[in-house]
C-alpha cells in the first residue's frame, strides 16, 4: 500500500490571493485561510502562528469549503497531512503553513475540481 507522499497528485496548481478554504477545526471556525497551491487531493494553507498547535497532523477539518467562484462548493472532509514552522523552540514565525490532504469529496466536487485542476495545468504550461 503507498502511503500519501507516494500518492500526492502532482498536479498541483500555485493559486493567487484570491483563493482561500473556510472549515471548522475542534471548534474554531476559520474563514478567508490563504491557500498558495491546489490540486484534486488537496491544498497548501497558511495560518496564524498562533494557532499553530491546534493543527497537529491528523487533525480533521470539518466543511471545508474552496473559497473561489471557480470551484466547486461542497463541503470537504479533510485531515493536515504535514505542518511547516511553528514547532516548539523553533523561532517565531508570523505564519504556519499546513499540507491538507481531502478524505471525503462529493463525486461531483471531485469531478469539477479535476476538470478545473487539468484546465489551470494547460493554461499555466501554456
Amino acid at each position: 500500500m503507498s502511503t500519501y507522499a507516494d500518492r500526492r497528485d502532482t498536479r498541483r496548481i500555485i493559486v493567487g490571493p484570491e483563493f482561500s478554504i473556510a472549515f471548522l477545526l475542534k471548534g474554531h471556525v476559520y474563514q478567508d485561510v490563504r491557500i498558495t497551491n491546489l490540486s484534486p487531493g488537496g491544498c497548501f494553507a497558511l495560518v496564524g502562528a498562533r494557532d499553530a498547535r491546534l493543527f497537529e497532523r491528523g487533525a480533521v477539518l470539518e466543511n471545508l469549503v474552496l473559497s473561489h467562484p471557480e470551484l466547486p462548493k461542497a463541503p470537504i472532509i479533510a485531515a493536515v497531512s504535514y505542518v511547516l514552522g511553528g514547532r516548539p523552540g523553533a523561532d517565531p514565525m508570523e505564519m504556519v503553513g499546513i499540507g491538507i490532504q481531502f478524505l471525503g469529496v462529493d463525486d461531483g466536487a471531485q469531478e469539477a475540481l479535476n476538470v478545473w485542476v487539468d484546465a489551470a495545468t494547460i493554461s499555466q504550461q501554456g
